[in-house]
């Protein structure tokens, strides 16, 4: 094959790779859901996602007079961890609580062992 040829095909298949990355985009930004199929049909059983609870403050329930007697915890991290909660649901996993700005790993040491994650419905 001529180099020529060569850079047409790598020229068109760079293309069509970038046009199917933005379709894929785009439809997943506008709410279509995009399913792929799998071989056959099978049915799984789903298993609830394990959680911690070796700690005496449920940070799942837990109200913003609670949660500050974790080291670290003050009222504005508290106000965000309930905030972060009431948005998307509760924590499975102490690394949850990483995604409420202002917390990160040292500060997740600190009270990890503390915390208690099981899934309590919250009186919120």
């Amino acid at each position: 094959m001529s180099d020529r040829i060569r850079r047409a095909a790598g020229l068109f298949l760079t293309v069509l790779c970038v046009l199917l990355c933005l379709v894929s985009a785009l439809r997943a930004r506008s709410g279509q859901a995009i399913r792929f199929r799998s071989g056959g049909i099978r049915e799984e059983e789903v298993q609830p996602v394990p959680t911690e609870q070796n700690g005496t403050v449920s940070v799942n329930s837990a109200d913003a007079d609670e949660l500050p007697v974790l080291p670290g915890i003050g009222e504005t991290l508290s106000a965000l961890i309930i905030s972060e909660r009431r948005e998307n649901g509760p924590y499975f996993y102490a690394e949850d609580l990483e995604a409420v700005k202002g917390i990160g790993p040292a500060t997740l040491n600190r009270f990890r062992d503390m915390i208690d994650l099981s899934q309590e419905e919250s009186g919120e």
